[in-house]
């Protein structure tokens, strides 16, 4: 009897240690972990667009400048906290929220773009609610164990066209969509310039008032910089606004405008398109536009 005590004393004193191991092992940091980098982000949105909501989801695409795969992870906009093997890093951050926007080629830093996603319908209206912003950073080194806190500024990667159309005789207008030619379908993040050969048509619905009718349009790309050269002549993109218009007669009356390189031209984050239409009443009424003028403004929240 006494040795059969002894025997259950002496197992039971060992599986006490062998938890008491396990747990401990449990609590302590892995080597892996300990071989990490610890880094933290935060956000200072100062360049936000006025009248669009902020974005809430931010994509993290990490390209190791000495060799290995990209490395991406999505979180909130507001910070972020994670581990990175530490190394040298090309980074790219942009917001994957963005309306009517997906992305493509982001295995690689140079050939990483955003673009316009169209919809199948021939009439397909391309609608902004958040807009597509992003962050390049050409070298992040991340070291063993804590990093600084880093805070980033992100920039806006679209222009705010706004097209206010004010019609003399508005009571005979039911409706009114238009279609705007040439612009931009894809922008290089990692250049943040668009791609030269990515151009599409936009359709876009518009809203009625009293005075006319009225619309928004979020267009891919940055306005240039103050003191920035000219492009080549020839090699400016040009395009032309087109409105449909629906009379109370049940008539249709279309007109186009030339806008030529002027919106290329203009400075600053936001458009304005400036039309003057009258209905001229006959057999069947028509809309003729008077006179258009396209000039900056300034959508951009500074905070």
């Amino acid at each position: 009897m006494d040795i059969r005590k002894y025997l259950e004393t002496g197992i039971a004193f060992m599986v006490c240690c062998i938890i008491v191991t396990l747990v401990k092992c449990s609590t302590n940091d892995t080597p892996e972990q300990n071989e990490q980098g610890n880094i933290e982000y935060s956000f200072k949105w100062d360049k936000l667009l006025k009248g669009f909501p902020a974005p809430e989801k931010l994509r993290y695409c990490f390209y190791p400048m000495d060799g290995g795969s990209m490395i991406q992870m999505d979180n909130d906009a507001d910070r972020l906290r994670f581990a990175l093997p530490p190394a040298r890093y090309k980074l790219l951050i942009f917001n994957c929220d963005a309306a009517n926007i997906a992305f493509r080629n982001t295995n690689n830093f140079d050939t990483a773009e955003a673009y316009l996603v169209t919809t199948k319908a021939a009439d397909g209206i391309q609608s902004g609610t958040i807009p597509l912003y992003g962050i390049v950073v050409e070298e992040l080194e991340v070291k063993r164990g804590s990093n600084e806190l880093i805070e980033f500024k992100p920039e806006p990667l679209v222009r705010n066209l706004s097209i206010t159309v004010k019609v003399e005789g508005m009571e005979h207008i039911t409706g009114c969509k238009g279609t705007i030619s040439g612009l931009s379908s894809a922008i290089n993040l990692s250049k943040q310039e668009v791609v030269a050969d990515a151009k599409a048509d936009r359709t876009f619905e518009t809203t009625p008032s009293e005075e006319g009718v009225s619309a928004n349009i979020l267009m891919l790309g940055k306005p240039k910089e103050k003191g920035e050269g000219e492009e080549q002549p020839g090699t400016t993109p040009t395009h032309e606004v087109t409105l449909d218009f629906t009379l109370s007669d049940g008539s249709s009356s279309s007109s186009t405008i030339d806008l030529g390189t002027s919106l290329n031209e203009t400075e600053g984050q936001d458009i304005d398109i400036a039309i003057e239409a009258d209905v001229t009443p006959g057999p069947n009424f028509t809309v003729t536009i008077n006179r258009w003028k396209v000039t900056s403004g300034d959508s951009l929240i500074i905070e």
